[in-house]
């Protein structure tokens, strides 16, 4: 993934200017604070804690930007924040944004057992002529999903996710 934060802006609806950031150039997205790549947006989740808590570390572990939900009061002017209604929300809309943008075939397996083994043996054949993503693991709910989406590489031809 590699987008500019006016483009990323634009496709979730923020609700804040952040045209003194917009050229800042996001290359991953994640939800958590602790394993995020140099140039991540960072995803405050609301689960047992909210995520909103851990901003400040994501930003000092690497993260470039914020989503930020609307409903809590901003409290850092010094880093990007995109508000948003919803974060996950949010998050899924841009995984949908970027998979049409990307546009590769896409293979999703479904089911009770076998899906992760599935999916890794399709991937493999399809890796024999495409260039493919995978979904990591068993991320395999709505926030999975599109981090998987969203990690893919500009040059992706077929993603498989579970």
């Amino acid at each position: 993934m590699k987008m500019k934060l006016a483009e990323i802006a634009k496709a979730i609806n923020a609700q804040n200017d952040i045209e003194q950031w917009k050229d800042v150039e996001v290359t991953s997205v994640s939800f958590d604070s602790r394993h995020l790549d140099q140039g991540s947006l960072f995803v405050p989740l609301q689960g047992a804690q909210d995520g909103h808590q851990y901003v400040p570390s994501a930003f000092t572990n690497g993260a470039v930007a914020s989503l930020w939900a609307s409903d809590h009061e901003i409290t850092d002017q010094t880093h990007p924040l995109l508000v948003v209604s919803d974060p996950l929300a949010a998050l899924q809309q841009l995984g949908k944004y970027y998979l049409h943008k990307i546009n590769p075939i896409v293979v999703a397996v479904t089911g009770s057992n076998g899906k992760t083994t599935t999916k890794d043996m399709i991937a493999s054949i399809l890796s024999t002529q495409f260039n493919v993503a995978k979904t990591y693991a068993n991320f395999n709910n709505e926030i999975g999903v599109p981090v998987t989406l969203l990690n893919m590489e500009s040059n992706t031809e077929a993603v498989v996710v579970e």
